[in-house]
């Protein structure tokens, strides 16, 4: 199936923030949400306003939530250098942003009647970057947040009387089932069937029938109940397109990892994803990884992710067939194998002087089946751990340790599976897009540099440990496959890794 063609016109990227300069954002509390904000708000100064749809729990405070939550994060601190002091960074940037109370899984998003006027009166950009990126949650939870909440989104967004576009933040793997494939920029049939008919079925269902529903058909296709929760609002989004009259633009990104560039070379928040595998290293976890040191992955830095939202916002026209979509990945244009991954985990982790929460010296990338693994992680850490859930706290640390044993069959099918992204759409975007906006996709990633800044990126922002970029990463105390590398100055040197 042909991908549809697009009249892009990202060159006037400028033109149409200088037009567009009220945002609202869900999501800003998260990684991807955060990079959108921060790079809307150091690129773009003609934004005059951004409102942030804030979860309040307990005895929070909107305030807090936004002082705390967001922009105590070091991913701003670039920004705030830019400011000769604390009190022209709150007049020229904090003063932009409007917090405004609300919960994706209420109706009319939790808003109260008045800000939710306020936010149809002024709002002429919706970016929908909030979601659970969870992959062990209940179908019921998962549809909650992914499916339900963009839905939700839609119908605010339609009372908005100067909506110029609405970005929805979506996946690659909303078509996981079609492992070993090359997938176009569109929306091809569900795997169940009419899509409609699947969410009335799911909504009329009792609890116990999701769940049963989750373990009998959705996780017999798919890998998890996110993935599933996403393709079924996206095919939602097809369906009802021309009925909502909104203009959508769809991004899907793959495994999204620490910045390539932007604000700073290997800023990271969060342990999702990939970024899970690298702390596992660092802190001296043996995972399973069985199979995949010749399997391509397709990993992509959160600055560019950010980025294609903010371009793909300028191509959004509600008189289309269906909603523009974006992939952006790496899989078509230059991938990185989880075995060469593993390399780079491994030799850094192993170089740098040990961090203080490391479980272990004993760093290794090895493979080995689930009950291997079960039988290796019991020796290694079973007393300490015995002795530890005796603790007050004994049952939180026995769930924390259940999650983390999971790691390896939670992410099993995306480390020994592949997938081929095409991004026509997205190299067309970015051909055209303008400095601010322009993410260099197509020349591919040095995967050599990129992956140093994000062990860097790793230690400093998630570990929390000083980083010291003089030591020498020895490649070659690894040992099994071989492998070519570039070294900073453009030699080749060939290492080994013993997976």
């Amino acid at each position: 199936m042909s991908p549809p063609k697009y009249q892009f016109r990202p060159t006037k990227a400028k033109e149409f923030y200088n037009n567009n300069t009220v945002i609202f954002l869900t999501g800003a509390t998260g990684f991807v949400g955060k990079t959108i904000l921060e790079k809307l708000l150091r690129s773009f100064p003609q934004i005059t306003k951004v409102y942030l749809l804030v979860r309040i729990s307990g005895n929070k405070t909107l305030k807090g939530r936004v002082e705390n939550d967001v922009f105590a994060s070091k991913i701003f601190d670039t920004l705030r250098a830019q400011f000769s002091s604390p009190e022209e960074f709150q007049e020229k940037i904090i003063k932009k942003i409007v917090p405004v109370r609300g919960d994706i899984t209420f109706d009319h998003l939790g808003l109260s009647d008045q800000d939710l006027a306020m936010i149809r009166e002024d709002v002429t950009v919706i970016i929908n970057s909030a979601a659970s990126v969870s992959f062990d949650d209940p179908l019921n939870n998962a549809l909650e947040m992914n499916t339900k909440g963009p839905l939700r989104t839609f119908e605010v967004a339609q009372g908005a009387k100067k909506l110029s576009a609405f970005v929805h933040i979506s996946t690659c793997y909303v078509n996981s089932p079609m492992i070993g494939k090359r997938i176009d920029e569109t929306i091809y049939d569900h795997p169940f069937g009419e899509p409609e008919a699947i969410y009335e079925m799911l909504t009329k269902m009792s609890y116990e029938d999701i769940r049963n529903y989750e373990r009998s058909v959705v996780l017999k296709k798919y890998p998890n109940t996110y993935t599933f929760s996403k393709s079924l609002t996206e095919h939602l989004i097809k369906k009802r397109f021309k009925a909502m009259d909104l203009p959508i633009v769809i991004v899907r990104p793959s495994i999204v990892t620490a910045a390539k560039q932007e604000p700073v070379p290997g800023w990271v928040e969060g342990t999702a994803a990939a970024n899970k595998a690298v702390v596992s290293c660092a802190l001296g976890h043996v995972q399973e990884w069985i199979g995949i040191e010749s399997t391509k992955t397709d990993l992509i830095p959160v600055d560019v992710v950010a980025k294609v939202i903010l371009l793909s916002a300028t191509t959004a026209d509600r008189t289309l067939a269906q909603p523009p979509i974006y992939h952006v990945g790496t899989s078509c244009i230059n991938p990185i194998t989880w075995g060469l991954f593993g390399i780079y985990l491994a030799a850094y982790w192993n170089a740098v002087e040990r961090p203080r929460r490391r479980i272990s010296d004993d760093i290794r990338f090895d493979m080995y089946p689930h009950a291997e693994f079960k039988r290796r992680f019991d020796i290694r850490f079973g007393e300490q751990i015995r002795t530890l859930s005796q603790h007050k706290d004994g049952k939180k640390l026995k769930l924390r340790i259940s999650k983390a044993m999971a790691i390896p069959m939670t992410f099993k099918t995306f480390s020994t599976s592949e997938w081929f992204f095409d991004v026509s759409n997205t190299l067309a975007l970015d051909d055209a897009a303008p400095a601010e906006l322009k993410s260099g996709l197509r020349r591919g990633m040095d995967w050599h540099k990129y992956m140093e800044d994000y062990n860097a990126g790793v230690q400093e922002f998630i570990l929390r440990e000083k980083v010291d970029r003089s030591i020498v990463i020895d490649y070659s105390k690894t040992s099994l496959n071989k492998t070519q590398l570039k070294e900073k100055d453009g030699r080749e040197v060939e290492i080994t890794a013993r997976l």
